[in-house]
C-alpha cells in the first residue's frame, strides 16, 4: 500500500528507535536492516498505551524514550497525563510537513488564520501555529476562549480561515464570524453526518476539512479542499488496520483498529502504535485514504450476528441528530441461535431515517431502534449469556 521510499524511511526509523531502551528490549530480535518489506515490518510487535504507562511509572518522569527535547508538552494517557517530547528538529519536521496538510486543505501564503486550539499544557496550538508560520500565513493565536470575541475579530481582520475544534467552530458562527476555509480537529468532524454542512453553513465557508492526529503524531491523516477523505501524510506517518483481537492486519475496506507509525521522529517515536482509533482505509492511485475519517472507539466492542458491533461508534450517528440528547443504550438478546439487536435513544428524531444511519454505521442493521424521553439507563445489556 505504501511505496518503497516509504518503507526505506521506516527502515531507518526503527534503526533509530532501537537506540531507546524502551525498543532495544521489545525489538531484542530484530535486525533493523533486515526490514525489506511490508510483512517484515508487520512483524514487529505492537507498542501499547499500557507499555508507554509501565515505562513512564519505571523511569519517572520521562520515560526511557526521553532524550532531550526542544519542547516538552503533555497528552492525556490513562488517569493522567504524559510527556510528549519534541526535539529542535522534530518541530521544523513537523512545520513543514503541516504547512503542506494545510495548503493542500485550501490555506494559502499571506492568508489570514485564526487558530482556536490552545497553546498551554498540550500544545497543539504551538504546532499549528509554527506550520502556518512556514506555509507564510499572518497567524492570530486565539485559543479555544471567547466565540464572540473570536467572531469580531474576525469580522474587523477580514480573516480568511479558522482553525479548532468543529464545536467551536459552530459558536463562532452563531456569534457571526464568517471565514472562507475552516480545517477541524480535536474531535469527531466529518464522521459525525451532516456535521461538516452545519459548520459550513454557520461559518459561510466554502471548504470545511478534517484533521487528524493525536499529540503524539500530528499529523496523521488530512483532507484535501476536495472534501473526500482523511488522506493518510505518510511522509510523517505510516497507518494500518488491524483486528482489535487478534492484531491481525485487515484487508482495504475492513474496518478495525487505527495503528500509527512515525516515519520521522526523534523525540518519542512510536512504532506500531495502538491508537484505539476506528477506521477504515482504501487505496487511491498512490495514496492511502481514510474515507470516512475516524468513526469510534475500539475500547468496547460486541459479535452480533457474526458482525463486530462498536458502540463508541453509534455517538457519532447520534450527534447529528439535533433532537437526541447523546445517551443510549444498546440491547442484546437471543433467541435460540439468532442475536437481535435494539438501540434505545433518548430524545426525539426520525425513527427511520436514525435506524438507516446507524445500519450504515454499525455494518449492521438493528432489529429495533426505540425512542424515549428519558433513558433510565444507559450503556450496553448483553442478555445472550
Amino acid at each position: 500500500m505504501y511505496d518503497s521510499e516509504t518503507l526505506d524511511a521506516v527502515q531507518q526509523q526503527v534503526e533509530r528507535a532501537t537506540d531507546f531502551e524502551f525498543y532495544d528490549s521489545r525489538l531484542a530480535d530484530v535486525d533493523p536492516s533486515a526490514i525489506d518489506s511490508w510483512d517484515d515490518f508487520r512483524d514487529l510487535p505492537f507498542t501499547t498505551t499500557e507499555a508507554l504507562e509501565d515505562d513512564f511509572e519505571a523511569e519517572p518522569p520521562t520515560g526511557s524514550l526521553y532524550d532531550e527535547a526542544s519542547m516538552v508538552t503533555f497528552s492525556p494517557m490513562g488517569e493522567g497525563l504524559a510527556p510528549v517530547f519534541d526535539t529542535r528538529s522534530d518541530i521544523e519536521h513537523q512545520a513543514s510537513v503541516n504547512a503542506d496538510v494545510l495548503e493542500r486543505a485550501g490555506i494559502e501564503p499571506g492568508d489570514r488564520v485564526v487558530n482556536t486550539f490552545g497553546y498551554q499544557l498540550f500544545g497543539t496550538g504551538y504546532v499549528i501555529h509554527r506550520a502556518l508560520e512556514a506555509l507564510g500565513a499572518e497567524v492570530f493565536p486565539l485559543g479555544p476562549g471567547d466565540s464572540e470575541q473570536a467572531a469580531g475579530i474576525i469580522t474587523e481582520y477580514d480573516v480568511d480561515a479558522l482553525i479548532g475544534n468543529p464545536s467551536f467552530a459552530l459558536k463562532i458562527g452563531d456569534a457571526g464570524g464568517r471565514v472562507d476555509t475552516f480545517v477541524g480537529a480535536g474531535e469527531p468532524f466529518t464522521s459525525v453526518p451532516g456535521r461538516r454542512e452545519a459548520v459550513k453553513d454557520a461559518l459561510d465557508a466554502s471548504t470545511a476539512t478534517d484533521y487528524f492526529g493525536t499529540r503524539h503524531i500530528m499529523p496523521v491523516a488530512a483532507e484535501t479542499d476536495t472534501e473526500d477523505g482523511l488522506h493518510v501524510v505518510d511522509d510523517y506517518a505510516v497507518v494500518e488496520i488491524v483486528d482489535p483481537d487478534s492484531g491481525e492486519v485487515l484487508p482495504e475496506g475492513e474496518r478495525g483498529e487505527v495503528v500509527v507509525t512515525h516515519v520521522q521522529k526523534e523525540g518519542l517515536p512510536l512504532i506500531r502504535y495502538r491508537t484505539g482509533d476506528l477506521a477504515e482505509l482504501e487505496q487511491r492511485g498512490d495514496e492511502v485514504v481514510l474515507p470516512d475519517g475516524v468513526i469510534g472507539r475500539t475500547d468496547e466492542r460486541l459479535k452480533i450476528k457474526g458482525v463486530k458491533v462498536y458502540p463508541e461508534s453509534i455517538e457519532t450517528v447520534l450527534a447529528a441528530f439535533d433532537g437526541l440528547t447523546g445517551e443510549y443504550r444498546i440491547e442484546v438478546e437471543q433467541d435460540g441461535s439468532t442475536d437481535s439487536l435494539t438501540v434505545v435513544c433518548e430524545g426525539a428524531a426520525d425513527a427511520d431515517e436514525l435506524a438507516s444511519e446507524l445500519s450504515e454505521r454499525l455494518l449492521i442493521s438493528p432489529d429495533a431502534v426505540e425512542l424515549v424521553e428519558e433513558l433510565d439507563a444507559d450503556g450496553i445489556v448483553d442478555n445472550r449469556y
